[in-house]
């Protein structure tokens, strides 16, 4: 497993922070917000996944 950081957002606004750890960026935002993520589009809700060990981020958004 692969620790992420992951922001949760609506809007412009960071509502949360926090660790997950899961196999893939996209598991870690499935885990965290409870949804059904997709590739981040322009929506009201959004998360940003770093992953800790390459600093790679990846943005997905949901409903």
């Amino acid at each position: 497993m692969k620790t992420y950081w992951l922001e949760q957002g609506a809007g412009q606004v960071v509502v949360s922070r926090q660790v997950a750890e899961a196999q893939t960026p996209w598991e870690a935002a499935t885990k965290v917000t409870g949804k059904a993520v997709h590739g981040r589009r322009d929506g009201p809700f959004w998360v940003r996944v770093t992953d800790q060990a390459t600093l790679t981020t990846f943005k997905y958004a949901y409903d």
